[in-house]
């Protein structure tokens, strides 16, 4: 055991001197700094094979792409400039196999945290939702399917009937929440069959006792990776599911948390189990992520497909009822993320679509625009929060503007989204300093000039400004 610490010692000491080479912390704002450097998150969960449009991602502006856990991975995305995350797998669990969960850490962190490249390790994707859905998707949409399809090759009408029979009252129980007695009855099927579950054990009635036991695994392997690698955070992300609560138990196994949400089509695709499925429940999901880990930066995955891609061989209906956002909705999304303080935005699911398509060249536009205004994404927030008001209108008001003030150079710049789907007039308040100031919004049409500490201005539904001052 004494050579197994030293071992460790020496790794972290490598690790922490190469990772003070490459500098990469998070401020205290949350905001990453890469050499020193204040860093907005642009990422790609895909990593082309292409080199030509590995090319494109780093002239877009990407600055963090996931990589595979290699060396080579790793020099690729390098020559190019960007940075790269590794997913650790299932090695950061040390709820089981830990002995060898323990030597796969070493072993990545000995390898890859001293490259220039490297950014930030993540731990499994959906791992808490994980603990959930599979038990769901298999006990709730699959088994019975199964189960059915294995009673044909018997010949005995009286136990079919018997099977048919405890099936039903399985989905019975189900629909009851009594999740150990409608497993309990699927289970007795499989027996009467001959056959043993493919999946034994998955079940929802013990999800909360596998997620407390990988969460407890998570934080042990999270602190095991700190003492080899001090010097790269750990990002997890989480599915737009589970409560605060189970949320916060899990983050503490992270140092950067977020989810992806994917709501294009706004209120179709059920992605989130939320009232809200606007658009704006991106702004939605990031403040819910920041309440579930305070102190803790959030990075937002957002939608780099459209639902219909994700099947074999879509129709044209599929392909229209469950589209790709349009330029404007990806815009939206991006800029609601960023007024609800998230310090880092990554792209989901391009893999699955064309090179030659609206929706990549609609990301390229867009990343590149936030690359560009990166100085003023990675810009300290202003210290007093700025408060909005919106006139009169006739809608609801459910939901309204809300604008985030960023202190680039001693001015205050604002970036301003209207999360309601129609037009209003707005006021923003807490402009101190800036008094006749006039800021404008060349791209949006809008000009205004500070009045007692105020901007008044129109704003589009579903609009975006950023209001720089003249």
């Amino acid at each position: 055991m004494t050579n197994i610490f030293l071992w460790a010692s020496f790794i972290a000491a490598i690790v922490a001197q190469d990772g003070a080479q490459s500098g990469v912390k998070t401020a205290r704002d949350g905001m990453l700094e890469v050499g020193g450097k204040r860093t907005f998150i642009l990422g790609l969960y895909e990593n082309p094979g292409d080199d030509a449009v590995l090319d494109q991602v780093a002239k877009a502006g990407f600055n963090l792409v996931h990589a595979t856990p290699d060396v080579a991975a790793l020099d690729r995305l390098h020559a190019r400039g960007l940075g790269a995350w590794v997913n650790l797998g299932g090695a950061i669990d040390q709820s089981a196999d830990r002995e060898k969960r323990e030597a796969a850490l070493e072993d990545m962190a000995r390898r890859l945290a001293g490259h220039p490249a490297f950014r930030v390790w993540e731990v499994p994707d959906e791992a808490l939702w994980n603990c959930w859905h599979l038990a769901l998707e298999w006990r709730l949409w699959q088994e019975g399917g199964k189960l059915s399809e294995e009673m044909q090759s018997c010949a005995d009408a009286a136990l079919v009937a018997e099977m048919k029979g405890l099936i039903a009252k399985s989905q019975e129980h189900y629909a009851r929440g009594e999740f150990a007695e409608g497993e309990a009855a699927a289970d007795g099927v499989w027996a009467k069959l001959g056959k043993t579950s493919p999946h034994p054990g998955l079940n929802i009635s013990n999800a909360p006792q596998r997620a407390a036991t990988m969460c407890k695994g998570l934080i042990e392997g999270r602190a095991r990776l700190k003492a080899l690698d001090p010097a790269h955070p750990v990002w997890m992300n989480h599915a737009p599911r589970n409560t605060i609560s189970q949320l916060a138990a899990f983050n503490a196994a992270a140092d950067i948390v977020g989810c992806d949400i994917y709501p294009v089509p706004e209120f179709q695709t059920g992605h989130s189990d939320l009232p809200d499925r606007s658009l704006a429940s991106v702004g939605a999901y990031t403040d819910r992520m920041m309440a579930a880990a305070p102190g803790k930066p959030a990075w937002m995955v957002l939608q780099g497909f459209g639902w219909a891609d994700l099947r074999e061989k879509p129709t044209p209906e599929e392909k229209e009822k469950s589209r790709r956002p349009t330029y404007e909705e990806s815009r939206f999304m991006a800029y609601d993320a960023i007024v609800h303080r998230a310090r880092g935005i990554l792209y989901w699911g391009t893999y699955r679509i064309e090179r030659d398509s609206q929706l990549w060249n609609d990301l390229l536009t867009l990343v590149r625009e936030l690359a560009d205004m990166e100085p003023i994404l990675s810009a300290p927030d202003v210290e007093s929060p700025i408060e909005v008001s919106v006139s009169e209108s006739w809608g609801s008001l459910e939901k309204g503007v809300v604008a985030l003030g960023k202190n680039v150079g001693g001015r205050t710049w604002l970036v301003v989204v209207n999360e309601y789907p129609g037009a209003l007039r707005y006021k923003a308040r807490g402009l101190k300093g800036m008094e006749g100031v006039f800021y404008s919004d060349n791209l949006a049409g809008v000009r205004a000039q500070v009045k007692d500490g105020a901007l008044e201005l129109n704003i589009r539904g579903s609009g975006v400004q950023i209001l720089r001052p003249e």
